[in-house]
């Protein structure tokens, strides 16, 4: 699938007619009951709620740039702050200048925040999630490290290890 453009995910207000059931909403959406429920109480709901946002546009991405300010976020928020970063280094950067590229057909910036503030925190807060998931996934690993270890040092529990 080389060359092949990523499907744009928009999330829009849809508002809902009243005085449809809970039934009709979720055949007519596609949603869920419970969704279709308060949806019926409130009169609207956002679709692709749930689905993370892609709106690309090539003219408007910089990769350059991007993966200076990937840089940037890195060394400031993250290198000393967790003890894995630094060897997750390049992954963190390739998150957050993929996050970069996903969003580059968004306008970012308003009258309150300018558009380098918010593609700051949209590679801050794509670093972020990766680091967190990575270390939510090899938290078991660390664990039974740490035990592996004890269960090693203590004599009691060393002739354990040669019945397995």
């Amino acid at each position: 699938m080389e060359g092949a453009e990523p499907k744009e995910i928009k999330r829009e207000k849809v508002y809902v007619e009243p005085g449809l059931s809970t039934r009709e909403i979720m055949e007519k959406y596609g949603i869920a009951e419970s969704t279709a429920l308060n949806v019926r109480k409130r009169g609207w709901f956002v679709k692709n709620y749930m689905k993370k946002q892609i709106i690309i546009n090539r003219d408007n991405f910089n990769a350059k740039a991007a993966y200076n300010l990937a840089g940037r976020v890195f060394w400031k928020n993250f290198a000393y702050k967790y003890d894995d970063a630094k060897m997750l280094k390049e992954d963190l950067i390739q998150e957050a200048v993929t996050r970069l590229f996903e969003l580059s057909g968004k306008v970012s910036g308003n009258e309150k925040y300018n558009e380098n503030y918010s593609r700051f925190y949209i590679a801050h807060n794509a670093m972020l999630a990766f680091i967190k998931t990575w270390l939510k996934q090899t938290r078991h690993k660390r664990i039974w490290k740490d035990a592996f270890e004890i269960i090693i040092r203590d004599p009691r529990l060393a002739p354990l290890l040669e019945l397995g």
